[in-house]
């Protein structure tokens, strides 16, 4: 689902016009924003915590040479889920969604940089 389609899913639940359900979206992604500015965190009830998190300063390499580079120091935002939204997620299984690879058989390190 894109964010299109999430509004218009909002603005038939709620019987309002689309740009109404759009502009609803807007300011509470642009609250959660500002509250993880503020607070480094937000976090909403049966549902999960945003928070704001610092990646250090490291080195990477170009895809298409192999040569290394510098990725300069930034801040992400990272999101845990609720117990309850988990729940949620694990009692609905689509047919034919494909499960996760046992961790064992997952590889930290990208192929052809071993």
């Amino acid at each position: 689902m894109n964010k299109s389609e999430l509004v218009d899913r909002i603005a038939g639940r709620m019987g309002v016009p689309r740009g109404d359900a759009a502009s609803t979206l807007d300011l509470v992604l642009e609250c959660i924003i500002e509250g993880l500015n503020e607070d480094g965190r937000v976090k909403i009830s049966g549902f999960g915590s945003f928070v704001k998190r610092h990646r250090n300063e490291r080195k990477g390499f170009k895809p298409t040479t192999g040569e290394p580079i510098r990725i300069p120091a930034s801040n992400t935002c990272g999101f845990k889920a609720a117990p309850a939204l988990r729940e949620r997620i694990d009692s609905v299984r689509v047919p034919g969604q494909l499960e996760h690879k046992p961790a064992g058989r997952q590889s930290a390190t990208p192929p052809g940089r071993r």
